[in-house]
């Protein structure tokens, strides 16, 4: 009896071999990097992977105070590659040395994903550490994108290629919190607070985090795309501020109803974009981002433009 469960046994395992065999043999085999620390190089392997980058690169991380890793970012995010963070939300609003301001003020985008107070996942944390780079390269494992991952613990790293189906899994939880993620940026001080009707200001700040004021004049919409459109002006071209499909529930769950904000004097913050078709806009993901201003009620001090 003995004889026959281990007959089996190995037969079972051949076949797992040879149908892995069969598998690599007709497709790549996946390629994993094992990296540890302290001291054994995770850092620099990660950079590496960031300076390659062609597209695009996705970041869930639970803590992120690495100064070189946050600079290699912002460096890809210059060349013109899509940059996405996603960030627990607790730890980096509490955590002095966590580079959300640095990489919101250097235009790399990002989002704190804040756990719901009742239901599922109530109370918990974005505790992943993991990247993905042009959608074909996943990097994981214990180690945190900080200082004493890198110098101190004893953490572990794996840089998977030619997986496409784990990281296409790991792609779609990233897009998934990254769609429940709270804007950073709403956070940072506008760098000036401009007039919604004066394009020949707006147009110095473009590409920078602004704050600016005006009376929505009209709020459009589009059935097709639900994207709501709050005009500042009744001739085009004018400053718009644009809330897409992906943030109407974020605005409805808060008890802001975009056609609501018609006719009234708003002050709109966010990253300054000058669309090549349809103008100056700031796009808003969060209801934070917009605020009501009642008669009397005055701005923060406009700050000096940057020599």
């Amino acid at each position: 009896m003995k004889t026959r469960i281990l007959i089996r046994t190995a037969a079972l395992w051949l076949a797992f071999i040879l149908l892995n065999f069969l598998s690599c043999a007709s497709s790549p085999c996946p390629q994993i990097e094992v990296h540890f620390s302290p001291n054994g190089g995770v850092q620099q392997a990660v950079a590496k992977r960031i300076d390659e980058a062609q597209e695009s690169i996705d970041v869930a991380m639970y803590a992120f105070t690495n100064r070189e890793l946050a600079w290699a970012l912002v460096k890809a995010q210059q060349k013109g590659i899509d940059v996405r963070v996603l960030l627990d939300g607790k730890f980096s609003s509490s955590c002095k040395y966590c580079k959300k301001r640095f990489l919101c003020r250097r235009n790399v985008e990002v989002r704190l994903y804040r756990s719901p107070l009742k239901g599922e996942g109530a109370g918990g944390i974005m505790h992943h550490k993991f990247a993905i780079v042009d959608h074909r390269i996943l990097i994981l494992g214990s180690y945190n994108w900080t200082a004493s991952a890198e110098r101190r613990n004893c953490e572990n790293l794996l840089i998977i290629t030619q997986f496409p189906e784990l990281i296409e899994t790991f792609q779609k939880e990233f897009d998934r919190l990254w769609q429940k993620g709270q804007v950073a940026e709403h956070e940072l001080v506008p760098e000036a607070v401009i007039t919604a009707t004066d394009l020949r200001d707006l147009r110095k700040y473009v590409g920078r985090f602004v704050a600016v004021e005006g009376e929505v004049k009209k709020v459009g919409y589009s059935e097709r795309s639900n994207t709501y459109f709050l005009r500042f002006d009744v001739v085009r071209p004018c400053f718009t501020a644009v809330i897409f499909s992906s943030a109407v529930k974020r605005f409805q769950a808060e008890g802001k109803e975009p056609r609501g904000y018609e006719a009234k004097r708003v002050r709109i913050s966010g990253r300054l974009i000058e669309h090549p078709k349809y103008g100056l806009e700031i796009i808003l993901e969060d209801p934070t981002q917009v605020e009501e201003i009642t008669d009397g009620a005055g701005g923060p001090a406009r700050p000096e433009p940057e020599k």
